[in-house]
């Protein structure tokens, strides 16, 4: 275990941290002036838990400095819904927190370019157009507890995921949806905002429409009412 690593949990399979815990990595240049990439701040991050890759996850990202931003081909570590904590070599190890929308999954091809062990299957992705019919299959199940998620909008959610924003009674409530790379594994997530709390851990399964089912709904809403 790393310095900036934290030790975690065994009580699910998708292993979680409060993302602000991830901290800025920059190689020791001896007390050298050298320019640093930025990092998102701990405001940004907003206090969201981040999602620990089991396996780094080759992408390619755009990482900002103070004059110019590069794209870097790295490693993602970990991630949340708006954020993607990424790894890259360059005259050392960086490790820095950039916005989701900044980073892509990278191919095979281009990982081999850049001495980046190559992903070992085949991944599956979500994007914001797969989420309209995932939120029906949500509300079919939250009817059972007279609710209702009303979306407001959705975005990318780093290389694997998407978020929707929108609200369940009021209560601003984004649905996470997951694709854990090393597994092909599906998780589905709902995040109080306001409280800034996890409903109920995620349960991963071979597809979103199974992880929807497994999800304990009804548990979730009795929180959502006691918040």
């Amino acid at each position: 275990m790393g310095p900036n690593e934290t030790p975690l949990s065994d009580q699910s399979q998708h292993r979680t941290v409060r993302a602000d815990t991830l901290k800025q990595v920059e190689p020791d240049r001896g007390g050298a002036f050298v320019l640093r990439p930025y990092s998102l701040t701990d405001a940004e991050l907003g206090g969201l838990p981040a999602v620990l890759a089991s396996a780094p996850t080759p992408v390619r990202a755009w990482v900002r400095y103070p004059a110019t931003a590069d794209q870097v081909h790295g490693l993602a570590l970990a991630w949340t819904p708006r954020a993607v904590y990424v790894e890259w070599e360059g005259s050392g190890i960086h490790r820095t927190w950039v916005w989701a929308s900044a980073v892509e999954s990278a191919t095979a091809s281009q990982s081999a370019t850049s001495n980046i062990p190559p992903q070992r299957h085949q991944v599956n992705v979500v994007t914001i157009r797969d989420t309209e019919p995932l939120v029906a299959l949500i509300n079919a199940q939250l009817a059972h507890s007279g609710a209702e998620f009303v979306t407001s909008m959705a975005q990318p959610a780093g290389p694997f995921g998407a978020v929707v924003f929108g609200s369940i009674d009021d209560h601003a409530v984004p649905l996470e949806f997951f694709i854990e790379p090393a597994s092909n594994m599906c998780a589905v997530h709902l995040f109080d905002m306001t409280a800034k709390k996890v409903f109920a851990e995620r349960v991963a399964a071979p597809t979103f429409e199974k992880a929807i089912e497994g999800y304990p709904w009804a548990a979730a809403i009795d929180m959502l009412g006691n918040t």
